[in-house]
């Protein structure tokens, strides 16, 4: 694993302190909250950002994908985002969100992403202002992106072809990964999805990558956690819904530079509720069901696919 320039992704509190008593040209911060939820913090957010929900606006309103290219180039126009802008990203629970966001920024394209390490909960343990007014900023015209960055998006094929051959992580919670739910601990269950984890998926739960202020640990820290993966094979990490799953991407790919790592948005909502799915139960990552003996090839890296 090659390191990338932490500097080059992660903000910190403090520099966006700076920044909004000397505004810099170009630079936009957008808070990601899931319907209308900040994470638990106080009301407001932080002056000037743009709102964007989860749900509400990242989502397609029918159909359980993502926005397609139109909607999202039509969505950061009316905000006042344009392509060459620099997108510094921030939500709460450490950031689950606003790690999903960048992850959608980078597959339709946007070249100029950062987090604000440790998001809200760093924000507010300084004692930082925030404001319940939000940001009038004029429409821009954003161009629509020519399609989606596969290289990055995991499908439920990509499951399947990754079992017992290459590397599938679960970071979801142990309780999650060893069946006894199907939900982080307090949230009702998912009915109809099956409790378990895939069939030789490994357990390193996405909070691993962070300290109790919300913000990442230091790269020595990260490659002691994630040390033990292989990286020499392509690797589709998975959550409940796609947030925490993007956090640990952006821990793998951003920040150590792992080439080959797909974060699977379809999620254990998707693959927990798949008809004969191979799905197991308890502490192993293997068990009494064989590898499947037929499983779809997987997609080319290079590919770049255009969904409506």
């Amino acid at each position: 694993m090659t390191a990338k320039n932490r500097d080059g992704l992660l903000v910190s509190a403090e520099r966006i302190q700076e920044h909004l008593r000397t505004p810099v040209d170009g630079l936009v911060l957008v808070e990601i909250t899931d319907g209308g939820n900040d994470g638990g913090g106080r009301a407001g957010r932080i002056p000037g950002a743009v709102r964007l929900d989860w749900t509400g606006d990242l989502q397609d309103p029918v159909r359980r994908d993502l926005i397609g290219p139109e909607a999202f180039a039509a969505l950061l126009g009316r905000h006042g985002i344009g392509e060459d802008d620099t997108v510094v990203f921030y939500s709460g629970n450490n950031n689950w969100w606003a790690a999903a966001g960048y992850w959608q920024f980078r597959l339709y394209g946007h070249r100029e992403l950062r987090l604000l390490d440790g998001g809200r909960a760093r924000w507010e343990g300084i004692g930082a202002p925030l404001t319940t007014e939000a940001p009038a900023r004029p429409e821009v015209r954003y161009p629509v992106p020519a399609g989606t960055d596969e290289t990055i998006r995991a499908r439920r094929e990509d499951m399947l072809d990754h079992i017992g051959r290459r590397t599938l992580l679960d970071v979801r919670s142990l309780e999650e990964y060893l069946g006894h739910s199907n939900t982080p601990p307090g949230v009702p269950d998912d009915i109809g999805v099956r409790c378990g984890h895939a069939l030789s998926a490994e357990h390193i739960p996405w909070h691993t990558a962070v300290d109790a202020d919300g913000t990442f640990r230091d790269e020595d820290e990260l490659r002691a956690a994630y040390g033990e993966l292989r990286t020499d094979v392509p690797t589709v990490v998975y959550c409940r819904v796609g947030w925490r799953s993007a956090h640990s991407w952006f821990v793998l790919h951003e920040l150590l530079g792992m080439t080959d790592v797909r974060n699977y948005d379809g999620a254990w909502r998707e693959f927990g509720s798949l008809i004969g799915a191979p799905i197991v139960k308890g502490p192993k990552q293997w068990g009494p069901d064989p590898i499947p003996s037929v499983v779809p090839q997987r997609t080319a890296a290079s590919e770049v696919t255009a969904r409506a």
